[in-house]
């Protein structure tokens, strides 16, 4: 097990050299890697012959969650509220109904049923904000494309796992579902889910005003997205996980924003006896330093968590059988790109029709298409197909096969429009700090 260890923390840190030298984009230099490791020395980075594989990957979902749920400001979803929803819950509802449609209106050798088909697409239209950020990283964008994108990955991923554990595997299943069923499923997990985060996101706040370290205040971090996931994810309460784990970060760090601008930079130094004396209201919560020095901790582990799905994706891989769906991979990646192309072409009509959303030019529109690159959500959601499902294999490397063109073609799309159009992000900027 060290050396699987020492392989993927070598793999990472050699994708991060090449991104910096390169400018090769982290998901591509981490699958690259771990590609040409696996093909030669594959029994450096075995691990998918372990018993727990699926319950692993479920534990590093919602680490990799955190540090997006962290980088969110709450100025920022009160400020992109609509636009974020469009595109993280009706553009991705609209997507898989666009993808059903399809696939009625054209002939198939395949007998889908409509669960079969939801399972589908919500697995080919979650987004991986990593991926995405990772190459944000290496260039000067609008702060508002950001949070766009951003803003999506992170509630896109929501969206497609509750209509892929509500919708579709019951539907798979042979659970009937109806639209008010729908409906009162939608209400349930969105409240359920909301309610859990507040109320876990509250109790993390009263034990950061106990707890004065840094090392104190990751773990409790770490506890509040961890805790709020696994009481969703219970059978008897059976919510949004994710959902949960976003409105509990979303809580604390409401609480901390609006305790953090009563004390100085210099509150580090405040000691326990000083802090005892305060009245509950004037104890001070945690400073910004701790907060900046805990978002790159909670990063890196959050990178290493993906580089370890990028690695597990590499040995899920099977040459032959991508070979052998390769026409269905590339029928679903090119159907899924053009929806997807639809959403945001939709997007950019209305943004430019209402005073709430911000102006969505045919520059950001190409940005916001092609920052739909799959991760490790995807490959955690083909694991939770039942053994039993007739397509399972089909669908585990077709989802495979799109997972792969996704990371090298968006990435490679990305880098190549905003090297393009540099010149023009530039000025959206200055119009953006500076508007008329």
């Amino acid at each position: 097990m060290s050396i699987v260890l020492i392989s993927i923390l070598t793999i990472l840190l050699l994708s991060r050299v090449l991104q910096r030298q390169f400018f090769v984009p982290l998901p591509i230099g981490i699958m690259s890697l771990t590609l040409v490791v696996y093909s030669f020395m594959p029994e450096l980075i075995n691990l998918s012959v372990h018993e727990q594989f699926d319950e692993i990957l479920l534990l590093l979902l919602p680490l990799i969650l955190l540090p997006d749920a962290m980088n969110f400001q709450l100025k920022d979803l009160k400020k992109h509220a609509y636009a974020i929803f469009y595109l993280s819950f009706f553009a991705v509802i609209l997507s898989i109904i666009a993808g059903i449609i399809l696939n009625f209106a054209t002939p198939s050798e395949y007998t889908f049923t409509i669960g079969m088909l939801i399972s589908l697409f919500a697995m080919v239209l979650a987004t991986d904000a990593v991926s995405v950020s990772s190459i944000f990283s290496q260039f000067q964008l609008p702060h508002s494309l950001k949070v766009l994108t951003e803003g999506e990955s992170l509630f896109n991923d929501a969206t497609a796992m509750i209509a892929f554990l509500f919708i579709g595997l019951p539907l798979m299943n042979g659970v009937e579902i109806t639209a008010t069923d729908v409906s009162f499923i939608l209400v349930k997990v969105l409240l359920g889910s909301l309610i859990i985060g507040v109320i876990v996101g509250y109790a993390a706040k009263v034990l950061l005003g106990l707890l004065h370290t840094v090392v104190d205040e990751f773990i409790i971090i770490l506890l509040t997205g961890y805790t709020a996931f696994v009481i969703a994810e219970l059978h008897a309460i059976h919510v949004s996980g994710i959902l949960a784990l976003i409105a509990a970060i979303m809580t604390l760090k409401y609480f901390i924003s609006k305790n953090l601008n009563q004390f100085s930079n210099d509150d580090d130094i405040i000691s326990d006896d000083t802090q005892r004396k305060l009245s509950s209201r004037e104890r001070f919560i945690t400073t910004q330093a701790r907060i900046d020095a805990n978002k790159q901790s909670i990063a890196f582990f959050a990178l290493f968590a993906n580089a370890l799905l990028f690695v597990t994706l590499a040995e899920l891989i099977q040459i032959d059988k991508l070979l052998l769906y390769s026409k269905e991979i590339i029928i679903l990646f090119l159907i899924t790109t053009a929806i997807r192309a639809l959403m945001m072409l939709k997007f950019s009509f209305i943004s430019r029709a209402s005073d709430r959303i911000t102006n969505v030019n045919y520059r950001w529109w190409a940005v916001l298409t092609l920052s739909g690159i799959k991760g490790g959500l995807s490959i955690i959601m083909v694991h939770q197909l039942p053994d039993t499902f007739i397509y399972k294999e089909m669908f585990t490397q077709v989802v495979m096969g799109v997972i792969l063109l996704s990371i090298f073609v968006y990435a490679a799309g990305l880098i190549a429009v905003i090297g393009y159009y540099k010149d023009a992000f530039k000025k959206d900027i200055e119009l953006e700090k500076f508007p008329h």
